[in-house]
């Protein structure tokens, strides 16, 4: 296991993505469990640390001893099964490389460490494949006792999307699915109220994995007419766009905030609403001509800002319609935004697994601020909770109704706006149009 003491090697440990600083007392690099469990054992203040790309302050130290889990990058594929088991240090485009080589792929497609990933329970870019706690059949980890500690699917909540506070993950099993050749198709449109009449049909088919949504502003910035777009992305070849130029425009989207980043807009926000409010949301943001993307799929906007009146304005509003947290997490910013019941199930998953307080300290709630008195408040209130659920589902259900809400899929019976037309919905989905014509 190597370490660094010297104050400018330490620097770049100080920040994340997120733009706020703290202070790495030391930085060490385990290579395997047996590492893991000295640290845990020889320190009381660790922070686990990926690539460093979290915006919300996740792995910012306070005079902390940071775990970078760069050098736990083993990757082991069961042909069997299906499944791969990856270090915390695998990144998904080196996971992607190598699945790539035996004709497989994980369709979680995002930035950082698998690590990090797990750790935030992120989406990727194609929003139906929905969170990567959806593809972990089991998460090693190692909890603040320095106990060596395996859950399967029932218990991965526990970890998954608890941002780093619970234990340092050193394995992870993930499902991987045999290499899609995607297609995709663009919708554009000068009408709002279109757009989400064919993003509410859009949904409801199962070969779409991708509806990313762009303002007229931000298309403007991709090269597309500044109008608002929708790319829909299908796991098969229903779509207009194939082959390399469904590569290009992939990578266009990929790295779409580049593009709003040069712009001057260095701030976002990611809330994830009900897909019934995501409407009034964005015509909010029309009004502030505040730029946005979205994934359709999953209820997220993501709302970017240059002046801090229009994010205060925006956050205001955030807050207004009970938005969660999309893809960023919480982190040191947005700590305020968990709610007293959520507050009160994490308090009593940290204590389970690191009843010392030594992971990530002051992320996600401040558990260790808490007086002794709100403390046994706490315990009451958490009597009631159990009280009410059944004893086989009380703490998983606990800790799904912790985590961000999903968002549910529209119903079959829906009634779909009559301006809907049908040669343009085959034209999206089934490439209709195009068939037509070369049958002609």
């Amino acid at each position: 296991m190597m370490d660094k003491n010297n104050s400018y090697e330490l620097i770049c440990y100080n920040t994340d993505d997120s733009g706020m600083f703290g202070e790495a007392s030391r930085v060490v690099f385990p290579r395997d469990v047996e590492d893991v469990i000295k640290i845990v054992f020889d320190s009381q203040d660790l922070v686990p640390r990926g690539l460093g790309s979290n915006v919300v302050g996740g792995c910012v130290p306070s005079n902390s001893v940071v775990v970078d889990m760069k050098n736990m990058n083993e990757i082991n594929f069961d042909f069997k099964s299906e499944i791969v088991c990856v270090g915390p240090g695998v990144t998904i485009k080196e996971l992607n490389e190598k699945l790539k080589q035996i004709n497989y792929e994980f369709p979680i497609i995002c930035n950082g460490t698998i690590g990090g990933i797990v750790a935030m329970n992120r989406p990727g870019l194609m929003g139906g494949y929905g969170n990567i706690k959806e593809w972990i059949e089991e998460i090693e980890f190692v909890n603040g006792r320095g106990e060596l500690t395996k859950f399967g699917k029932a218990e991965i909540g526990e970890v998954c999307g608890l941002e780093g506070i619970t234990g340092i993950i050193t394995k992870i099993k993930l499902k991987v699915i045999p290499l899609v050749e995607r297609s995709a198709s663009i919708f554009q449109s000068n009408d709002i109220e279109e757009v989400f009449v064919v993003a509410k049909r859009l949904r409801l088919e199962k070969h779409i994995v991708m509806l990313r949504f762009y303002s007229p502003y931000f298309s403007k910035l991709l090269g597309f007419p500044e109008k608002y777009h929708i790319i829909v992305g299908f796991d098969n070849q229903n779509g207009r766009i194939k082959g390399n130029d469904y590569a290009d425009l992939f990578n266009k989207i990929r790295k779409d905030y580049y593009k709003i980043y040069e712009k001057g807009y260095r701030d976002s926000e990611d809330p994830k609403f009900l897909f019934e409010k995501l409407k009034e949301f964005v015509l909010f943001l029309n009004k502030f001509n505040v730029p946005y993307s979205g994934d359709l799929n999953l209820g997220i906007i993501y709302s970017f800002f240059n002046d801090d009146l229009k994010k205060k304005e925006v956050v205001k509003m955030i807050d207004r319609m009970n938005a969660r947290p999309g893809s960023y997490g919480v982190g040191l910013k947005r700590k305020k935004r968990i709610d007293n019941l959520q507050k009160k199930i994490i308090r009593r998953v940290k204590l389970r697994h690191d009843p010392f307080l030594k992971f990530n300290k002051g992320k996600l709630i401040d558990i260790e601020h808490d007086s002794a008195e709100e403390n046994k408040d706490i315990k009451k209130d958490l009597l009631k909770i159990d009280s009410s659920l059944s004893p086989n589902k009380g703490m998983k259900k606990s800790i799904e109704d912790a985590q961000l809400e999903e968002v549910g899929n529209v119903s079959m019976k829906d009634n779909l706006d009559d301006r809907v037309d049908k040669k343009l919905m085959d034209r999206i989905l089934f490439n209709k149009e195009d068939q037509e014509e070369s049958n002609k």
